[in-house]
């Protein structure tokens, strides 16, 4: 029996095929996207940031079609950042703040990236080594790809950091990804990031998935994806703003509060003729904003404290779909009441443009502080402070 074992192990010995060399599979991977006359595909993001709000979901529909045309459009909850190439002009726009830049296609990925506020790292300083762990089948939207699978690890490395910037760079340190390249294609189909990122004194952690589904290679393919025509609300920069700009903060201290309703997912109406002679605290937030995330555990532990000293907080989600929030509250509910801004005007009204912005509201019905971004919760207490509440706890 030993030596039936024996001969049947060291007959797999001799028949096994080493793993294909794993910067091979990667480096043939990055030629074969590029050899097709076209390739579109859309790629569904999953992020998680390491917060207990849920992940963040996004799509890109991507395009590509021989020689140079290149169409990338990424989709966030509600927002959009777009970057079109006709081959011989790149242009680069971002639906938050209205502003498209455009940039001579030559210059490459690294200029569009510049004209966004980014500024690459020096590659020559990052060291990257490759494996394959092994082999796969994996289904995609009910499609069956069998795949290689690549890992590929990234030794740590800083971003730059700008001529104003005061605070240390963003540092990424374990980053790790794992690329499913399908045998036949050549080209990846899926693959998964995991990294560390230092940033303000904080180790944050991202995990991300992207698969690439309604894969086309090779199809017709409009020519019209590969223009850009602004539209007549956007403003051509020279350097995108990737968010509203938090310099111009207004000072709302002192005057008078501007009447607004919104309401509910369910429809419950709130409104400040409504809530006459109470304290509120407006947090106007988005999902995808990680300081939004980070304040909603302390707005809580603040709704629960002030609970009966009738404090009233309320989440104004900034303008995104009504499903996209509805996803979020089931995943990360909280227990003060969260309203959508729709067409109400309170984002207008109360001059928000950057999230988190707070703003309390006193019982005279002035506004005693506002506040954007999130600094923790000393920040927010001090602006309670400022209205003379005394929490009432049970």
């Amino acid at each position: 029996m030993r030596a039936v074992v024996a001969f049947a192990f060291m007959s797999y010995i001799g028949t096994a095929q080493p793993l294909p060399d794993a910067q091979t599979l990667y480096d043939r991977a990055q030629a074969a996207a590029k050899s097709f006359h076209s390739l579109q595909y859309s790629a569904e993001m999953t992020m998680q940031l390491g917060v207990p709000s849920g992940p963040i979901k996004s799509t890109t529909e991507v395009a590509y079609l021989s020689p140079g045309k290149t169409r990338m459009e990424i989709k966030t909850s509600g927002t959009t950042m777009l970057d079109v190439s006709d081959g011989e002009t790149t242009w680069v726009y971002n639906s938050m703040t209205k502003q498209y830049a455009k940039i001579p296609a030559a210059q490459g990925p690294a200029a569009v990236m510049a004209v966004m506020g980014i500024k690459l790292p020096d590659t020559s300083y990052i060291h990257t080594s490759y494996k394959t762990t092994g082999q796969e089948t994996i289904d995609i939207d009910g499609q069956k790809y069998e795949c290689w699978v690549v890992e590929m690890q990234i030794s740590e490395f800083s971003f730059a950091s700008g001529p104003n910037d005061k605070a240390a760079p963003p540092k990424v340190t374990a980053a790790v990804m794992t690329s499913w390249i399908d045998k036949k294609l050549g080209i990846d189909v899926q693959f998964t990031l995991a990294m560390t990122m230092q940033m303000g004194g904080k180790d944050i952690e991202m995990h991300q998935k992207v698969a690439k589904k309604s894969l086309k290679i090779d199809q017709p393919l409009d020519e019209a994806l590969f223009t850009f025509n602004p539209p007549s609300d956007a403003k051509e920069v020279k350097e995108l703003s990737m968010f509203p700009s938090v310099a111009a903060k207004p000072d709302l201290a002192g005057t008078l509060a501007p009447a607004f309703e919104v309401k509910t997912i369910s429809g419950e109406t709130f409104s400040l003729a409504a809530l006459k002679g109470k304290p509120v605290l407006l947090d106007f937030w988005a999902t995808w904003c990680g300081p939004c995330r980070r304040s909603m555990p302390v707005l809580e532990k603040i709704s629960v404290e002030f609970k009966n000293s009738d404090l009233v907080i309320l989440g104004v989600n900034t303008g995104e779909d009504r499903e996209v929030v509805e996803e979020f509250l089931k995943k990360a509910p909280f227990e003060y009441p969260a309203v959508l801004s729709g067409e109400s005007g309170i984002l207008e009204s109360y001059k928000v443009t950057a999230y988190p912005t707070f703003i309390l509201i006193g019982r005279d019905g002035k506004i005693v502080a506002n506040e954007v971004g999130f600094g923790g919760e000393d920040q927010l207490r001090q602006m309670i402070d400022k209205a003379g509440l005394i929490s009432k706890k049970q």
